[in-house]
């Protein structure tokens, strides 16, 4: 485990790599839509990128490059590089894409750092808002000075509970029937469109839990880092082991909805 004095920089470093990134984002903001030139697609046709995620990646990882030429990266956009510091970064530098080309609010970026035992630091920062979740493992989460947690103890049927879907259509269709026993036994459900979101939201008692089947390490390394240090219980997804799949809630909740996940999927009425 690094020194505080290092865990102290690295969490200034990713939060002031963060706040850059959201700002050349907004700058960006009004020249791009969804069918604006200079938006592709990767996964499937309803998975875009933008000339801006990876304009916010290479903000980043210069960044980086330059504060710590040692660490590993590991971006959605394409950066690699191995560790020779026993660091690696973890970058999402636009997590909600699609919210972003539609002018919504649930978008962010989000910086972890990891070492062999996981994610060690993590910074998620919302622009639109100005908000930004941070924490350090063993030294507890914030939203922006507050500190976070611990979260508060509802049962699944007074629960509101986020999710998220895959691009992939047939495993939307498994995440459809994930979703038909959660409906019924929780207060509602929320779908924001950025796992780091919903896991900060977690983490400051917006939301009461949420879980997704299959996920990508850069989604939720900064964010499952934060709601864990704000007491949440974080878990593997329905059907998939932790960080390939993820569910965060208070320790009791989090067992409730694991089991109601394992259970047979409901018939739908004829």
């Amino acid at each position: 485990m690094p020194n505080s004095s290092l865990l102290t920089d690295l969490r200034a470093l990713a939060t002031r790599l963060a706040i850059a990134a959201g700002e050349e984002l907004m700058a960006r903001r009004s020249s791009l839509s969804i069918d604006a030139p200079g938006v592709e697609t990767k996964t499937s046709a309803s998975d875009p990128v933008s000339v801006a995620d990876r304009a916010s990646e290479k903000l980043i990882t210069d960044g980086l490059s330059a504060a710590r030429p040692g660490d590993g990266l590991l971006g959605e956009e394409g950066a690699v590089r191995s560790s020779d510091t026993g660091l690696t970064w973890v970058i999402d530098p636009l997590d909600g894409t699609v919210n972003y080309l539609y002018g919504r609010l649930d978008w962010c970026v989000s910086i972890a750092v990891r070492d062999e035992a996981g994610a060690l630091v993590g910074v998620v920062h919302q622009p639109r808002t100005g908000t930004t979740w941070s924490a350090v493992r063993d030294g507890g989460a914030l939203c922006d000075d507050v500190v976070l947690g611990p979260p508060r103890e509802v049962e699944l049927a007074a629960a509101l509970v986020s999710t998220g879907f895959s691009y992939l259509s047939d495993r939307r269709a498994e995440q459809a029937d994930h979703l038909r026993r959660v409906l019924p036994a929780v207060r509602d459900v929320r779908r924001g469109g950025s796992a780091a979101l919903d896991l900060c939201s977690v983490a400051d008692g917006t939301a009461d839990a949420y879980y997704e089947h299959v996920i990508q390490p850069w989604d939720i390394a900064a964010g499952a880092l934060i709601a864990r240090e704000a007491g949440a219980q974080v878990i593997a997804g329905p059907g998939t082991p932790f960080p390939a799949g993820v569910l965060a809630a208070e320790p009791g909740l989090a067992s409730a909805l694991t089991e109601l996940l394992s259970q047979p999927i409901p018939r739908r009425p004829v």
